[in-house]
């Protein structure tokens, strides 16, 4: 390649090294206990010549909570869909992988938005009661070789990505729950396990999200039991969905204050939507204000699917302007 002149060199020194003062001066943003601040999300860029270790402020700004969608689109075109709705282009995307069936690199590479991989250890078609996908066999090590290869995906994908691993285990709905035969404390170790084999697989690009339900619905009324502890977590997840409930606090208080006993990390609500009802409008214009009163809560991730329900932000013009509306009061970080 041709070098430039010596004097435009020199200007781009002078000016390169302006923008890393500038750069340094505005680093550091808001100071909390909550242990995540401002940072930019991760864009697409040229593979990186060594690990890419992924930092919780990679993915999730404190400067407000990330907006974060599952959608049936996951493209960037989908992602625009969504931004020129809203006003906000969603930094998460949620998608769901088996570790039967294997995440390929092609998988994650098409989402838009930072992967947040909903990794589910079981056969997707065989419900609940699946002994060959008890906690046991994980922890055995039987699945090993699927679990190995999703990480090689993970490592390939070369990007920061969040993986919420065997989410809403303190209900009876999954496998991997409070049902098929398993015993307590099976959990904790089942989780440690499969981080273990990431983290030997190199995969440092990934962000741990242990993502209980709402204690409203669950098997479980406590979550101490399935806790694996601050260094195998790097982000509460919480999947809870507004069900004839006027409020969110109405519908998160009583879990956070558990989670806020167990640890102090960031949370991401995994799933969130409003069923449908006299309530929903009410809920979701208090969202916003309930967001600014809770700043542990480091982000969201609105369910737009309607394969199990329609809890959507948009199904009519009403709600779509109170959760526009609600993503202002916010100040939602886009």
């Amino acid at each position: 390649m041709r070098r430039a002149p010596a004097q435009f060199r020199l200007i781009a020194i002078v000016v390169t090294a302006a923008l890393c003062l500038s750069a340094a001066a505005c680093n550091g943003g808001r100071q909390q206990e909550w242990s995540f601040r401002a940072a930019n999300p991760p864009t697409s860029s040229p593979s990186p010549a060594g690990p890419v270790v992924a930092k919780v402020d990679d993915v999730l700004p404190g400067d407000g909570p990330v907006f974060g969608v599952y959608t049936p689109d996951r493209s960037a075109a989908g992602l625009a869909t969504v931004a020129a709705k809203v006003g906000c282009r969603p930094a998460l995307q949620e998608v769901f992988g088996s570790v039967m069936d294997g995440v390929s690199v092609a998988t994650l590479r098409g989402v838009a938005g930072t992967p947040m991989l909903s990794l589910e250890p079981w056969v997707s078609t065989g419900g609940k009661k699946q002994p060959d996908w008890s906690l046991e066999a994980t922890i055995d090590g039987d699945w090993d070789k699927q679990y190995e290869a999703v990480a090689r995906s993970v490592v390939e994908y070369q990007q920061p990505l969040l993986i919420r691993f065997a989410h809403e285990m303190n209900g009876n709905w999954y496998p991997w729950g409070v049902a098929n035969g398993n015993q307590s404390g099976q959990y904790v170790a089942a989780w440690k396990h499969v981080v273990d084999l990431f983290r030997k697989a190199g995969a440092t690009n990934a962000l741990w999200v242990w993502s209980p339900n709402i204690i409203r619905g669950a098997s479980s009324r406590t979550l101490k039991p399935f806790w694996p502890g601050d260094s195998y977590v790097d982000v509460v997840g919480l999947t809870g969905y507004g069900v004839r409930e006027a409020n969110p606090d109405t519908t998160y208080k009583a879990t956070l204050t558990l989670i806020h006993a167990l640890t102090k990390k960031p949370i991401v609500l995994t799933e969130v939507g409003v069923q449908k009802g006299t309530d929903k409008r009410s809920w979701i214009s208090g969202f916003g204000s309930w967001l600014l009163r809770n700043p542990q809560i480091a982000g969201f991730v609105w369910n737009e699917v309607t394969r199990d329900g329609d809890w959507r932000y948009d199904d009519n013009s009403g709600d779509l302007s109170a959760f526009k509306a609600s993503l202002k009061t916010a100040k939602v970080s886009c």
